[in-house]
Parts: structure tokens; C-alpha cells; sequence
């Protein structure tokens, strides 16, 4: 089960990359830098929240346990992803990489991978009726 959702992963990385796309092409230069990483987020969360959905849905979850396993899985992947990513391709500062964690900056991004930890345990909980 756990390789299933390792290769569903690069879906979420798909989605995100793709949403990222959107809003630099579409409505950040209309509406600025901090509300465009906002609207995004929230964008992706919602777009997440059914993707992982459809996932719970085919391949069934068989426990809590089993659900955070999923959740840090993804968490560590999405994590490695972005350090990997900022560090080691585009040569970002440490500094860069932190700013969108930045919460009291306006700066939203570290809901999603809250998301990806929580998310398969939530949907777990739901289809298990609370």
C-alpha cells in the first residue's frame, strides 16, 4: 500500500507545479507577490483535499497507523522535494527557502505540508464516519 501512495506523490508534485504555473502566468502580476502565494495555496489545498480523496477512495486505508504512515511519507518527500529543489537546482539562499514558512509575514505555504501529513488521516477519518 505504501508504494502506491510513494508513486501518488508525484501526482501532488505534478498539481502543485502546474498550480504554481497558473498563478506566475494567470493572476500574480495582477493582484502581487503575497496575495497571488495565498490564493494559490488555498487553491492547492482544495485541489490536494480532492486528490487525496479519489486516492482513499481506490486504494482503501486500512488504519490510523497506516494513514500518518502515508502522511509522514509524504511530508518527508515534499520536504526533501522543496530542500532539494531550492538548494541544489536553483541555488536559493537558506533565507528564500524560509520566507514562505513565514506565517506572520502573510505567507500561508506550511499548510501545505501540514496538509500532506494530516490529509490521508483525515480522509481515513472521514470514509470511516468521524
Amino acid at each position: 500500500m505504501l508504494l502506491r501512495y510513494f508513486v501518488a506523490w508525484f501526482g501532488m508534485m505534478i498539481i502543485a507545479i502546474l498550480n504554481g504555473a497558473i498563478r506566475d502566468g494567470l493572476y500574480k502580476s495582477r493582484v502581487g507577490d503575497l496575495a497571488a502565494h495565498q490564493i494559490s495555496t488555498v487553491i492547492l489545498l482544495c485541489i490536494l483535499a480532492g486528490y487525496f480523496w479519489l486516492l482513499t477512495s481506490i486504494w482503501h486505508i486500512a488504519s490510523s497507523l497506516q494513514a500518518w504512515a502515508i502522511g509522514l511519507m509524504w511530508l518527508v518527500m515534499t520536504l526533501a522535494f522543496e530542500v532539494g529543489m531550492g538548494r541544489l537546482i536553483l541555488k536559493k539562499p537558506w533565507g528564500e527557502l524560509r520566507h514562505d514558512y513565514n506565517i506572520f509575514a502573510g505567507r500561508v505555504w506550511v499548510l501545505i505540508p501540514l496538509w500532506t501529513l494530516i490529509g490521508p488521516y483525515v480522509c481515513f477519518r472521514l470514509k470511516q464516519g468521524g
